[in-house]
């Protein structure tokens, strides 16, 4: 019933012919029929073009004929189209979620939709993007796994990273721990003169560790250290490694202007990086899923530990 809910609520309108052309004539209705998919985060789940005809969407009934396996695949009914196709996650994408307490049930909602959300639900804008209005139901049970609930909230996760990290990283500066998404304002800037010091992970001697920083809104390498040996459990950063990309302190005249979010990640390595593949980093327009893509025969999607911070080129003025 669920599946069909916000098609019924579309079509099956109680009213007039004209109060129904009105609802279909909506902004809501008028930005799905857009595209094939009515989550616009999925898209079509494409059969293989042929001599014959072109490639076109799987079709699909909630009751009779199943979707094959994708990511996230569902049967849905295009609004343009008007027909069942499968539909699927796409790549990467920045699924949107109720806000914090609230189960997230993926219906797009909205005022121009009256009665689109089930009994106990609320049409609520997504965590991700407040454009975006699902049907959420409040649970103050529900709970949180850190620090992956802290990466989806401050969209680290997927927007930078495409998977949240393992464990947090802890992070010193001049002597005293960061907290995860502290932020540093342009009059402090000389606290992150050097590079931090790592701890709270323990590792594995056997292993070879990779160390890199991101600033996630320049989308520039900032450090980059590879084939770091852990002894006794610890990195063994300062002594016996040279960082491929040198560290690189934030400055007030950074561009662009404003708050710059940057990412730390420590990851498990499968086995050591050759040196043409370290000198192969982009240290601009640096896109952390291509580049773990690139080097999976080397890391894990997911970073063992890692925590974000920020910091401003100009004053913070909020109250």
């Amino acid at each position: 019933m669920l599946r069909s809910l916000a098609l019924v609520a579309l079509l099956a309108g109680t009213g007039t012919a004209a109060q129904s052309r009105s609802r279909l004539d909506s902004g809501l209705v008028q930005k799905w029929s857009h595209s094939d998919c009515v989550r616009p985060w999925q898209r079509p789940m494409m059969k293989k073009a042929t001599l014959a005809q072109p490639a076109r969407a799987h079709e699909c009934h909630p009751d009779a004929r199943a979707c094959p396996e994708g990511i996230n695949s569902v049967c849905q009914f295009s609004l343009k189209s008007f027909k069942y196709i499968c539909c699927e996650d796409k790549k990467d994408a920045e699924i949107p979620s109720c806000p914090k307490f609230h189960e997230t049930l993926l219906v797009s909602c909205g005022s121009s939709v009256e009665g689109s959300c089930p009994r106990g639900y609320k049409c609520l804008p997504s965590v991700a993007d407040v454009n975006v209005k699902l049907c959420c139901k409040p649970n103050y049970s529900i709970s949180y796994k850190e620090p992956e609930a802290s990466f989806v909230e401050n969209r680290i996760v997927p927007k930078v990273l495409p998977v949240a990290p393992r464990y947090e990283l802890s992070a010193n500066f001049s002597g005293e721990h960061i907290t995860m998404g502290q932020l540093f304002d342009v009059n402090h800037l000389d606290f992150l003169e050097s590079p931090p010091v790592m701890s709270g992970v323990e590792l594995n001697d056997d292993y070879l560790y990779t160390l890199i920083l991101v600033d996630s809104t320049a989308k520039s390498v900032n450090w980059f250290i590879a084939n770091i040996p852990s002894i006794d459990g610890a990195l063994e950063v300062h002594r016996r490694t040279k960082s491929a990309v040198s560290y690189v302190m934030p400055d007030a005249t950074d561009e662009p202007a404003g708050i710059h979010v940057m990412v730390l990640c420590l990851f498990e390595q499968k086995e050591a990086f050759h040196q043409r593949e370290v000198a192969r980093i982009a240290d601009t327009d640096f896109e952390f899923g291509q580049w773990l893509e690139e080097n999976s025969h080397i890391l894990e999607r997911a970073p063992l530990a890692a925590t974000f911070y920020g910091y401003s080129t100009k004053l913070d003025s909020r109250p």
